[in-house]
């Protein structure tokens, strides 16, 4: 009897704990799943669907917590992404994931902010992103991360002398690639021969790009999402503008050289996430997502894998409110992801190391 005592206690000791055990837990998505940034949201949605499907199996352990991902298509529209977002601060959500966007994360994240719901951005790499509220979080890598070793690596392979950049100039993201590329060219003596601007949704650059072109930069900076920086790939190899190429995060699409053709195969963009990273778990991740959905996974379904990971460790760990996954977040720790190990710092902000990548055909390669 002693000796069963003694075992059972030491079981207790070792076993994994479950305080999720028999609890229901829902997590509110915004994602683009339509509109003009699908391209982006749609990996983001199936990333979720993927991490439910595997909390289901055992590959993701949530503690016997229920943990589920309710996806809200907020189609592009900043208004629309409010509208979700008020839905999730009253539906019983415990945290908010999303939206796509920096420009919707601006006009909707204030929403659960004075509601108490803690915000996961996954995608948006605005400046001031986090600094909307105390339980403002994000694991994708803000452009101020990210640029200044983009241009630094492009800088030292290259040694180019001049530069040019179009950027949107409506955007909060497209803006701010403007101006942290800006600083770092200006930084390197890089002289930048001219500026470029238009609005989202415009489809002709033939006139910013023959500006372009007579100014003859060594290196072209596109501020753009990916619908426009398809096009401006596209139209400038039309009008015979043969020059490097460098972006920011709007340029992380598997299918930039499918929309833009072959004038995007080798432009560079720094990256919070490589596809064939040697990180726990990530090659198999890469697997199940392209026997899931026949195509191969983006940093947008990396970045949003690695939130439903963060958000399941907070739960078995028995966070299944608000204040209780804010809470968690802020003392994480350290969490295993298809990123890599992430946590996050004193901005709430994430802890990483950018990657640098060229495009090639079907993704993308390091620099």
């Amino acid at each position: 009897m002693l000796k069963t005592a003694a075992f059972i206690g030491a079981f207790l000791l070792f076993a994994t704990p479950t305080f999720g055990a028999g609890k229901s837990v829902k997590a509110g998505v915004v994602a683009d799943v339509t509109g003009g940034a699908a391209v982006y949201g749609v990996s983001q949605k199936n990333a979720y669907v993927l991490a439910m499907d595997d909390m289901k199996s055992g590959i993701i352990n949530t503690g016997g917590t229920t943990l589920t991902f309710d996806v809200g298509d907020n189609a592009t529209d900043p208004n629309q992404a409010a509208n979700l977002f008020g839905r999730f601060t009253t539906d019983g959500s415990a945290i908010i994931l999303g939206p796509t966007l920096s420009a919707e994360a601006f006009k909707a994240q204030p929403i659960a902010v004075r509601a108490n719901i803690p915000v996961l951005a996954t995608s948006n790499t605005a400046p001031g992103i986090t600094r909307q509220g105390p339980c403002v979080f994000r694991d994708a890598l803000s452009e101020e991360q990210v640029v200044p070793a983009t241009v630094s690596k492009t800088y030292a392979a290259w040694k180019y002398k001049t530069a040019a950049i179009i950027y949107g100039d409506d955007n909060a993201f497209t803006k701010t690639d403007f101006t942290v590329f800006s600083d770092e060219l200006k930084k390197r003596g890089v002289n930048i021969v001219d500026v470029e601007t238009y609005h989202t949704k415009d489809v002709d650059f033939q006139a910013q790009l023959t500006k372009i072109k007579a100014a003859k930069p060594d290196v072209l900076v596109l501020g753009s999402l990916f619908d426009e920086a398809t096009k401006i790939i596209s139209q400038a190899g039309t009008l015979g503008l043969r020059v490097h190429m460098v972006g920011g995060n709007g340029l992380n699409s598997t299918k930039m050289v499918d929309a833009a053709g072959q004038g995007a195969v080798g432009a560079v963009v720094g990256a919070a996430w490589f596809i064939d990273n040697s990180y726990s778990g990530n090659k198999a991740f890469v697997a199940r997502y392209k026997k899931a959905f026949g195509a191969l996974p983006d940093q947008f379904a990396a970045q949003s894998y690695a939130a439903a990971q963060v958000v399941a460790q907070l739960v078995r760990s028995g966070a299944s409110t608000p204040g209780e996954m804010c809470d968690g977040l802020r003392n994480l720790k350290i969490a295993q992801t298809v990123l890599g190990p992430i946590a996050f710092d004193a901005n709430r902000d994430i802890r990483s190391a950018p990657v640098i990548l060229k495009i090639v055909p079907g993704g993308f390669a390091y620099f």
